[in-house]
């Protein structure tokens, strides 16, 4: 049978085929072709050998689409040794496609005879999640298979199915047209089992022929364009085919309507088309091979990119270009096989500009080195680029030796920040078996691992090295690297995690942080909070979604009425340990805690301050106040159900999967849960997702009704519902009251109402307050109003407490007044609001009265601000005071005279202007609020309406002047 096989085939099998002999392997074996070289009969070749079928074990075949595993299918099982012109070897299992991760599973768990599986990467996946994810179960599932065959590998590794295939344990067989990858991630390969056919080769043998291309001129209108084609489609035969690539849907079904209506037999492929159309002509998926129609053109965005394979396509037309040279090479190998081997006319390549052509031409170029390199099969000479490091030399004040990467006492080197994060250690972790799968994930991270050490019996250290291209290049090529390192720490229940690169898959996966209850202990009483972001539990549509504050010392910015909604994201402070001044930063979603301190940096440093921290943790310490305002942190409860969902995803940040789809635009992210299920309106369409606690991983999992062809931004790996699930960008209002947020869940009643260090602070208690007889009341023979009002109590004695002698103070009241006071000085300004009750009608907690001064003050702050440009009524300052009643006297209490009311506000607001004065807002209450008796009355579990009235009220008094910067204060009763 091999003998009908070309030379450079033969050679791949014997590649192969040594590979599988091997009793132990090191990685996966590669092989990279050119497309049009004869890859699926190597694959069907090799499956039909001894190795598998003849011999009694299985076999798991995957290509990264449907519609390319079940034309794989038809390959294997027929098409090739149909185009061969042999029999179908005896020693080939059945083909079988598979159909679900349920059905394969018990279909290989039961007896049976050798068979050859067929899927796709995803469904690997699937097979994966049927074993619960465990290793272990996937070893023994796939115990009698000898390999796994991984076609259009340049996909590889995605975090999920890779893991999947590598649980395996099975030798992997890799096979590609495009040795090198969009994502830049990098193959785990045996070094001593890769087989490369290059694209010169091919030509030389004339496997492949070399194309022709034309610059159409500018045509951009539809028909104009499938009029330029069909004038250079007049040259070809009746037999040959042509391609044409369409940068979205609605230009496929253009283009493909245009063409059937000139009498051309034509069909439009694309995911969003119903199959058929008003006159058949369009498909939402490419027909296997055996159900093709015999048509002249073929119209698509992404679906005949790779997969499609007729000989006879001899012209491809470019109607919207694509976004990677990988796409360009893939679609244009399409139109160069040469199956016969004959001296054949070139095939045509037709595009508006250029670019196809240089894509091709730099595609050449790195076919034609001896050893082309890609991120892919070898990261741009890791092995050069690390011997080019000099022997020693002078840098920042120290004479540097280079040192032994491969070493494993190599991290006796590393200079370690104190920066981690914290996670739950999952049970029975076999330490050296879970830093085996972090230095995968690494090397997948387009990551080389040099070293790994142990410090300690507890601790491990990888060493490595990442390599890329350089960021400000367009498309020349400048090799970059930089050393990082992991440190991966058990201390019983508690697994830190030290990376200066992202988190590795197999942490986010197999472990889960630390609660936001136990982080608290981190941050505890004492320590001064100086930036922290928050986090809304409010569900509601027109809610702040999050907000983020910076002071010297949070705890003393005015709370807001709405911040029991919010739960802490991230917050820095610092505190004083062991006469060590520390700042630490905490953030609750991945638990990370990083300090910065005074150290060397060495790993005994480290360890300490890892040590340190568990301590802390168990201690259970009760946070600083600062945090203590916000939602309080809940521990998980049993199976949660989740009521109401929003995803909290910035739609920016996703990018198409396919050159020409739109901006990715989230109108409805989410709603009411029924019966498991809510929906999002993504890009006009209405999606249903269901929802469920996963009690193992302790996560909420989103499984929507349809994929989004978009990816992040922020790791390219990840698709759009792939994104929402690992880094769990979704928040939760469950059923019994919590809300799930940033990976912990939050109570939203507030806890700190009655604390001295929240709103009570701002409270100044004066004993004389209690038994005013009145807020103005009558004055004394010398134009004083009398101790037992609160006009008196403010000008006889508050504020000559406060105001130094040269102050002014003015008693502003009555008309269209900004404050009944107004004191200043040249580096300090003194608004006063009084009120009171009269002594017969005295109250401890009176909402009422405050309303009436917290809104006189509010609706005064702007006069206050910064930049303020407004001009209160001051005619009547400098006339007497009188109210009828009581009166008259001198509104100039004390301090310099001006001319007139205008001359009196220049002099306020050149201070309030100069940016060096403390502004200060005082209200100053007599026999109308207790603070003893408004902490006592929010202490209790049901507080009065009045209490909780007053406690809003003076909320908002003191957030409006905190945002204006100005300082509020409150005389009060004791």
């Amino acid at each position: 049978m091999e003998d009908v096989l070309w030379d450079h085939q033969r050679s791949a099998l014997t590649v192969l085929r040594e590979y599988l002999s091997q009793t132990e392997t090191r990685g996966a074996a590669l092989v990279s072709m050119p497309t049009g070289t004869g890859k699926s009969a190597v694959i069907a070749s090799l499956l039909a050998g001894v190795e598998f079928g003849a011999s009694g074990r299985d076999a798991l075949v995957l290509a990264p689409w449907s519609g390319l595993s079940r034309q794989l299918r038809e390959d294997i099982d027929s098409r090739v040794w149909d185009h061969l012109g042999v029999s179908r070897p005896d020693g080939l299992a059945p083909v079988v496609q598979v159909r679900s991760a349920r059905s394969f599973v018990k279909h290989v768990r039961e007896p049976h005879a050798a068979t050859t599986f067929v899927t796709t990467m995803a469904m690997a996946l699937q097979i994966y999640k049927e074993v619960d994810s465990d290793p272990a179960q996937m070893n023994a599932l796939f115990a009698g298979f000898t390999a796994i065959v991984v076609d259009e590998c340049h996909y590889e590794p995605a975090p999920g199915w890779s893991a999947a295939v590598r649980a395996t344990n099975a030798p992997i067989c890799l096979l590609t047209a495009t040795p090198f990858r969009n994502d830049n991630r990098l193959f785990i390969l045996d070094p001593d089992a890769h087989y490369r056919y290059s694209h010169r080769d091919a030509i030389r043998d004339r496997v492949l022929r070399e194309p022709v291309f034309l610059v159409l001129d500018t045509v951009r209108s539809v028909s104009a364009f499938v009029e330029a084609v069909l004038n250079q489609a007049q040259a070809l035969s009746a037999h040959e085919r042509v391609i044409i690539r369409c940068g979205n849907s609605a230009d496929v079904e253009a283009i493909a309507r245009a063409l059937h209506k000139r009498g051309e037999t034509v069909i439009g492929v694309h995911e969003t088309f119903k199959s058929g159309g008003p006159s058949g002509i369009l498909r939402r998926s490419v027909p296997s091979p055996s159900d093709r129609p015999d048509v002249r053109y073929w119209v698509h965005q992404n679906k005949l990119i790779e997969g499609f394979d007729d000989p006879r396509v001899s012209m491809l037309a470019i109607y919207e270009d694509f976004g990677s040279d990988r796409a360009r090479v893939q679609q244009l190998g399409r139109t160069i096989r040469n199956p016969d081997r004959q001296e054949t006319k070139a095939p045509l390549v037709v595009s508006h500009d250029p670019e196809m052509e240089r894509a091709w031409q730099r595609y050449r170029r790195f076919d034609e080195g001896d050893t082309p390199k890609s991120i892919a099969t070898d990261p741009a000479g890791v092995e050069a680029l690390l011997s080019a490091q000099p022997e020693s030399f002078y840098w920042d004040r120290l004479f540097r030796e280079s040192m032994d990467t491969g070493s494993s006492d190599s991290w006796k080197q590393i200079k370690f920040r104190l920066n981690t994060v914290i996670r739950q250690t999952p049970s029975q972790m076999d330490l050296d078996v879970f830093v085996k799968r972090v230095a995968q994930d690494i090397i997948s991270d387009n990551r080389q691992v040099l070293s790994i050490g142990s410090p300690d019996s507890s601790t491990r250290v990888l060493l490595h090295l990442g390599v890329w291209n350089s960021p400000v290049l367009r498309e020349a090529a400048f090799v970059e690297m930089a050393l990082g390192y992991t440190v991966v720490h058990q201390n019983e229940e508690l697994l830190f995690v030290s990376d200066t690169g992202s988190l590795p898959e197999t942490v986010r996966s197999d472990t889960s942080p630390i609660s936001a209850t136990q982080l608290h202990s981190l941050l505890p009483a004492g320590t001064r909070i100086s930036a922290i972001s928050l986090a809304n539990n409010d569900l509601s549509e027109w809610s702040v979604r999050s907000r983020s504050l910076r002071a010297r010392d949070i705890q003393s910015i005015a709370s807001e009425v709405g911040d029991s909604t919010f739960g802490f994201a991230t917050a820095q402070g610092s505190f004083s340990n062991n006469d060590e001044d520390v700042v630490r930063y905490a953030g609750a979603k991945h638990a990370r805690v990083s300090d910065s301190r005074k150290m060397r940096g060495t790993y005994d440093e480290l360890r300490r301050w890892y040590d340190d921290l568990a301590v802390s943790l168990r201690s259970g310490a009760a946070p600083t106040t600062a945090i203590a305002r916000y939602s309080t942190p809940m521990k998980s409860p049993d199976r949660p159900l989740a009521a109401h969902v929003l995803l909290d995803i910035d739609d920016s940040r996703f990018e198409p999967l396919d050159d020409g789809l739109p901006a990715l635009t989230i109108e409805l992210t989410g709603g009411i849960v029924d019966d498991g299920v809510f929906q999002v309106e993504i890009n006009g369409e209405t999606i249903d997702a269901s929802i469920h606690w996963n009690e193992e991983t302790l996560r909420f999992v989103v499984a929507p009704s349809k994929e989004i062809p978009y990816r992040s931004m922020i790791d390219s790996r990840l698709t759009f519902w792939q994104f929402v699930n690992r880094e769990q960008a979704i928040r939760v209002a469950t059923a019994d009251g919590l809300v799930y947020a940033n990976r912990n869940f939050w109570a939203l009643q507030r806890t700190d109402s009655a604390s001295e260090n929240g709103l009570l602070s701002i409270l100044e208690p004066i004993a004389a307050l209690a038994a005013v007889a009145g807020e103005k009341g009558n004055l004394d023979a010398g134009g004083k109003w009398k101790d037992d009002s609160v006009f008196g109590l403010v000008d006889n004695a508050l504020l000559p407490e406060e105001l130094e002698d040269d102050a002014t103070v003015l008693c502003t009241d009555l008309g269209a007044e900004i404050a009944d006071f107004i004191g200043f000085t040249r580096r300090r300004v003194i608004f006063v609001h009084a009120k009171s009750k009269k002594e017969s009608k005295a109250t401890k907690v009176s909402a009422a009265a405050l309303h009436d001064v917290v809104s006189q003050a509010n609706k005064n702050l702007r006069y206050l601000t910064l930049g303020n440009t407004d001009h209160p009524k001051t005619d009547y300052w400098t006339n007497a005071w009188t109210t009828g009643e009581f009166g008259p006297a001198a509104r100039l209490r004390r301090g310099d005279a001006q001319p007139s009311g205008p001359e009196y506000w220049k002099a306020i607001d050149a201070v309030i202007q100069s940016h060096a004065a403390m502004r200060e807002v005082w209200l100053v209450l007599g026999a109308c609020l207790s603070k003893g008796a408004l902490q006592e009355e929010l202490a209790k579990q049901s507080p009065s309406p009045s209490a909780l009235q007053a406690h809003a009220l003076l909320t908002s008094a003191w957030s409006s002047a905190q945002q204006c910067g100005v300082r509020l204060r409150v005389f009060c009763s004791d």
